[in-house]
């Protein structure tokens, strides 16, 4: 990789000037890095506006500087500048081959880090704590059909001993008059608990019924990932639900109450279902990033 001089300040037009030398088109450079060419325009006036927000703006400027055999960390630093993250005399400091760093009393590779790992950070808490939602989710459904499942159980034998019981007074009622009459209610003593376990195990199978078809009522979210690609599902109260960086091949299952607003990026590498149907991402894509609100 190609480092740049050290007598020369970083600038965007560098990157311009680098294609041109190697004899490269807009084109051709948007056709290698799946971007369009306004967006190799935009980076090389360093117009970030005209990108789809920081962390998508920071990996088209590192893969474009890596593509042109260039090193990321002097133009990394000047988003960093322009975000207001570093003091604006950074971009003037000159960057130094021998060392392969920044002098250190501006070095943008290490000020670039905090927010690398910051970012980095960021997707983590926000995997984890949608996989425990999700988990809890669960655990707690499961819970809830053991408890209405087993509540039947324990009501039976309190039944049974009753039926027993006003049988038995029965019996010793009619054996009074004669030995004759006392034989028909003891023959039909036994048919009362036997009726009551059939009448009490149609509850338990009911109410499951009712759960499973309510959790299967609810809509779902399918993506599909052709290649990689960022994606931001946010719920109606604004909570984000889903954000992670997935990998070409993974298909993300979400299932929950809408209406969901989500940020698809490389939109042109996703499938999108919603509710059993696919969803055409082209209408609400711009500069492969597509914005869009699931009713």
């Amino acid at each position: 990789m190609r480092q740049i001089p050290s007598e020369q300040v970083v600038d965007w037009a560098q990157l311009r000037a680098e294609r041109e030398a190697r004899g490269l088109s807009l084109s051709q450079v948007s056709a290698q890095l799946k971007l369009t060419p306004r967006q190799i325009e935009a980076i090389e006036h360093g117009d970030l506006s005209a990108l789809p927000g920081a962390a998508f703006s920071r990996g088209f400027v590192r893969n474009y500087a890596r593509f042109l055999q260039l090193d990321p960390a002097p133009f990394l630093a000047l988003i960093d500048v322009i975000e207001g993250h570093e003091p604006a005399g950074i971009s003037a400091q000159m960057y130094s081959p021998s060392l392969g760093r920044m002098p250190s009393s501006g070095n943008p590779r290490f000020s670039a880090l905090p927010a690398a790992l910051l970012v980095l950070l960021l997707v983590i808490v926000l995997g984890a704590g949608w996989y425990f939602r999700w988990f809890e989710a669960r655990e707690e459904t499961a819970l809830q059909q053991g408890e209405v499942q087993s509540e039947p159980v324990s009501e039976v034998p309190a039944s049974a001993p009753e039926a027993s019981a006003a049988a038995s007074a029965g019996a010793v009622g009619a054996s009074e008059p004669g030995a004759a009459m006392s034989a028909a209610p003891a023959a039909s003593a036994p048919v009362v608990p036997a009726s009551a376990p059939q009448a009490g195990q149609s509850v338990p199978v009911a109410v499951a019924v009712a759960a499973q078809s309510a959790a299967n009522s609810l809509p779902r979210i399918v993506l599909g990932f052709d290649g990689e690609s960022w994606v931001e599902v946010r719920d109606a109260s604004a909570k984000v639900v889903f954000g992670r960086l997935s990998q070409a091949g993974v298909v993300q299952e979400i299932q929950g109450s809408g209406p969901f607003t989500l940020v698809i990026g490389n939109a042109p590498k996703v499938k999108l279902s919603w509710k059993g149907k696919p969803v055409d991402l082209l209408p609400y894509t711009k500069g492969d990033v597509a914005r869009l609100t699931l009713q």
